[in-house]
């Protein structure tokens, strides 16, 4: 059975927060704690294909340059586990390589995205 991803005041679990960083972190490729509109990209065609422009007008994004911060990328989150999509945060967490423990127990296949650019 996996571990709670939130605790009782609606808050992210220690745990599920430190996993959610870490794939921010993987997607923030200049470390300037805000996912420009290429690692945006990057990130919603690994996961869902969210629309860039629902990302910035839904979540904390920079002003002069609509990047999404990481407050942004866990308000996505936690607005998603709080309506009662836990399944789809657990399907983003376990696509990044976590297990049901919220431990990161292998790296995000890049395989894919190699194959994808090879077929074009």
């Amino acid at each position: 059975m996996p571990v709670d991803l939130i605790q009782d005041d609606m808050e992210f679990t220690p745990e599920c927060e430190a996993a959610l960083v870490e794939i921010f972190s993987r997607y923030d490729k200049d470390n300037d704690g805000a996912l420009n509109d290429e690692e945006i990209q990057a990130f919603a065609k690994y996961t869902n294909e969210a629309e860039l422009e629902e990302i910035r007008d839904n979540l904390d994004c920079r002003e002069e340059d609509g990047a999404l911060l990481k407050g942004g990328f866990l308000q996505l989150y936690s607005l998603q586990t709080n309506a009662g999509d836990e399944e789809e945060t657990w399907k983003d967490l376990k696509k990044h390589g976590y297990d049901d423990s919220l431990q990161l127990v292998k790296e995000a296949d890049d395989d894919e995205d190699e194959k994808e650019s090879t077929k074009q």
